[in-house]
């Protein structure tokens, strides 16, 4: 019955194209919640428990790591976007994906230039990164200058799905890639090869870490990842020929929705609202996570778009700019949290993280403006 109605809601042939809006605001949410979690990671008390504030970090920690509308849903916006190209190229895609790894590993050397710098300066590194006290000051360069930002995920997502486009793989065939990819995941994430190089770089693909275990390069590893980008490109084949977007939407984000519940039960009972959403948790997702932000993720997009169809154009305008800039807010914010964080204390209350915050992204929002328009006119 699903099948049929599906049938019902898409063409035989593509009915829309260009730029969606409803897609545009969630991108620009996307960058803005990114940004103010990487503020409160960075300012917040190192040590919830012992905080006065801790019970009320501690919460907020699990609702922002729990909310998809973030680096999960931006993930699957990504893969959508691959089919609003007005002529998808296989090709081009995997070029960005290089381009995107390139890129990740720059933006990793210009975050701990800074420290670099106060090293050159005081003889000391560690002492500025107080989340990493117990390591030495040779650790924490290898564990930054190769950490997997989302950048370098995206990264080799595109390469994925640039390969997809280029051969016309099959949606049966994306479906049992990523299956693979969740199942071997269960086995190989946490696995201790023994050796810190080899676990650096199987860390790209699955979750470990390295240094004894006490900490991790292995940030948004593909195997725990890809969903959201693979789910996106296929709900992407649909979407693009959708007869009615408003009775597509509101038929699969139900249908979403629906199949939501039974897995926020399951993970009630095991503790993934408890654990599974902060730290390595969040990072090293395992299937029943994947699942459950992937049904989430486009109910968030479903939701965003009823709703931005009833606000004023003129109140979407910034969410429209942060999207068209969002690659240069994210460098942006992580090269200047770079510099402040070496000079300000690293435990402020939840108010004094929401001025940083708010701060923040007011000048890396007009920072990206103002680069992004001065490249585009050769400046």
């Amino acid at each position: 019955m699903f099948g049929r109605r599906m049938k019902g809601l898409v063409s035989d042939e593509r009915t829309l194209y260009g730029r969606q809006p409803e897609l545009d605001v969630v991108r620009g949410l996307s960058v803005l919640l990114m940004v103010g979690a990487h503020v409160f990671n960075q300012f917040t008390p190192l040590s919830v428990e012992s905080a006065a504030t801790g019970d009320a970090f501690s919460g907020l920690a699990n609702l922002t790591g729990a909310f998809p509308g973030g680096a999960q849903c931006f993930m699957m916006v990504m893969g959508i976007l691959l089919l609003f190209s007005t002529h998808p190229d296989g090709k081009g895609v995997m070029r960005r994906g290089v381009l995107l790894i390139i890129g990740g590993f720059v933006l990793e050397f210009l975050r701990i230039l800074p420290g670099l710098v106060n090293l050159m300066v005081t003889g000391d590194l560690v002492s500025f990164y107080p989340e990493y006290a117990y390591a030495e000051d040779w650790q924490l360069i290898v564990i930054t200058l190769f950490w997997q930002d989302i950048l370098i995920f995206a990264g080799m997502a595109l390469i994925i799905m640039g390969a997809v486009m280029m051969f016309d793989v099959s949606d049966v065939w994306v479906i049992a890639i990523v299956i693979a990819m969740m199942v071997a995941n269960l086995f190989l994430s946490g696995m201790d090869t023994g050796s810190d190089p080899l676990n650096i770089f199987l860390g790209y693909f699955w979750g470990t870490t390295v240094f004894d275990g006490y900490m991790t390069t292995s940030r948004f590893p593909l195997f725990s990842w890809f969903v959201y980008p693979a789910a996106g490109y296929l709900i992407g084949k649909w979407l693009v020929r959708a007869r009615s977007k408003g009775k597509f939407y509101k038929m699969l984000g139900l249908s979403f929705l629906l199949l939501s519940v039974p897995f926020a039960v399951i993970g009630a009972f095991t503790g993934m609202f408890e654990s599974g959403f902060t730290g390595l948790g969040f990072y090293h997702q395992g299937m029943l996570i994947n699942i459950w932000c992937t049904l989430l993720s486009f109910d968030w997009i479903v939701l965003i778009y009823f709703v931005s169809k009833k606000v004023p154009e003129r109140y979407l305008a910034h969410t429209y700019r942060w999207s068209r800039n969002i690659t240069w807010i994210y460098v942006m914010h992580f090269v200047v949290l770079a510099i402040v964080i070496q000079f300000l204390p690293r435990s402020f209350g939840i108010i004094g993280c929401f001025v940083i915050f708010l701060a923040l992204f007011v000048l890396v929002d007009w920072l990206s403006w103002t680069i992004r328009g001065r490249v585009g006119r050769g400046a």
